[in-house]
């Protein structure tokens, strides 16, 4: 895949709603742009962080053994719905430092999409090889996610908590999120 398509393909995926996508429209609220490129940047390194592990060190034995994706999905899953029953069972106001750079950090390690970007869209090989296409995934990963922020900023603004609206909608888009990657195991 050369690397236009892969842009292409990861920014079709990326911008799509997900877990990541909703904790990053989550904390937008009442965030300045530095909070806001922290978070940008973690989620930067967590896409980078595994999609080298699959598509240089592990890739050929996921592949091989589709129990460890499984456990993969599984895991993703489980944490998503923990993510989910957290949001809604909050007992009182939620704010958006509610959700933290650490959310942010291990939804997207264990997001889906960074693993069908590590195994499918980037090619397998040593990190000297797959250095353009990792700086290119770099900039698709930050713009996606940048747009989440905004969108964010934009649908809550500068409320003080988040709205209860916008709360159990999150909690919906998870856990149906978490629900579609559990059912994936049994088809």
């Amino acid at each position: 895949m050369n690397q236009f398509s892969m842009a292409a393909g990861a920014l079709a995926l990326l911008a799509m709603p997900g877990p990541t996508n909703t904790l990053l429209a989550l904390a937008a609220c009442r965030r300045g742009a530095r909070q806001l490129a922290v978070l940008a940047a973690t989620v930067v390194a967590a896409y980078l962080v595994v999609v080298v592990l699959l598509a240089v060190f592990a890739g050929a034995f996921v592949h091989s053994n589709p129990q460890i994706a499984a456990a993969l999905k599984l895991a993703s899953a489980a944490w998503v719905l923990y993510l989910a029953f957290r949001l809604w069972s909050a007992p009182g106001p939620v704010s958006a430092d509610d959700v933290s750079a650490r959310h942010v950090l291990i939804t997207t390690l264990l997001n889906p999409k960074a693993i069908i970007i590590g195994l499918a869209m980037v090619p397998a090989a040593d990190v000297s090889t797959q250095i353009p296409h990792l700086v290119t995934l770099a900039f698709v990963v930050a713009a996606t996610s940048m747009l989440w922020l905004a969108f964010g900023k934009l649908v809550i603004g500068e409320q003080e908590m988040l709205p209860m609206l916008v709360r159990r909608c999150s909690c919906a888009v998870l856990m149906l999120f978490s629900a579609s990657m559990t059912a994936s195991l049994f088809s």
